[in-house]
C-alpha cells in the first residue's frame, strides 16, 4: 500500500503542482505549445494517480482473498496488473511526451538550464520509445533513471530561481 501510495498517488499530486508551475513559468514564450504540454502533464498526473488507486484497491482485495483462496488471489492479481501497468507503469509515453515538450519549450525560450533541457530530450525520447514493445524494457529503464536525474536537476533550478525571486522583492 505504502509503495503504491507514495510512488503513484503522492507523486501524481506533486506532479500536478509541478506541471502548473512550469506552465506559469514557460507559457509566455510559447503559449500554444505550452498549453499542449500542460495538457499532457495533467493527463500523466491523472493516469499515475489512477494507477496507484487501482493498485491499492487491488492489493487489498488480493490480500483478503489470499487467506481463503491463494489460487484465486493470484488470478485476480494477474488480471489487474495489466490495468495498473496500462494506466501508469507499463509504458511511459505520456510522461515522455510531457518531458520532451517541456524541454523543447525551455530550449526555445532559453529557460531552465541548457544541459537539463538536453537531458529532458533524452528522458522524453526514452519514454516515447517505451511504448514500442521491442524497446519497452530498455526505454522504460532509461526513462525511469534519467527522469529521476531530470526531476532532481529541475528541482534544484526551481528552488534557486524562487530564492532569487524572493530576494529581489522589495520589502
Amino acid at each position: 500500500y505504502a509503495m503504491y501510495l507514495l510512488i503513484y498517488v503522492v507523486f501524481g499530486v506533486v506532479l500536478v503542482a509541478l506541471v502548473l508551475s512550469l506552465h506559469a513559468r514557460l507559457k509566455t514564450d510559447a503559449p500554444m505549445l505550452m498549453g499542449a504540454t500542460t495538457a499532457f502533464g495533467l493527463i500523466w498526473a491523472g493516469l499515475v494517480i489512477a494507477s496507484g488507486m487501482v493498485a491499492n484497491i487491488a492489493t487489498g482485495v488480493v490480500v483478503d482473498l489470499y487467506g481463503t483462496d491463494p489460487t484465486q488471489a493470484t488470478t485476480v492479481w494477474l488480471a489487474v496488473s495489466p490495468v495498473i501497468d496500462g494506466l501508469g507503469g507499463g509504458n511511459e509515453i505520456v510522461g515522455g511526451i510531457w518531458t520532451l515538450l517541456v524541454s523543447v519549450v525551455a530550449l526555445r525560450a532559453r529557460a531552465l538550464h541548457r544541459a537539463l533541457n538536453y537531458v529532458g530530450l533524452v528522458v522524453g525520447t526514452a519514454g516515447i520509445l517505451s511504448a514500442i514493445p521491442a524497446l519497452g524494457e530498455v526505454g522504460g529503464g532509461i526513462f525511469g533513471i534519467t527522469q529521476i536525474v531530470w526531476f532532481v536537476g529541475l528541482g534544484i533550478l526551481l528552488l534557486r530561481a524562487s530564492r532569487r525571486e524572493a530576494a529581489s522583492v522589495p520589502r
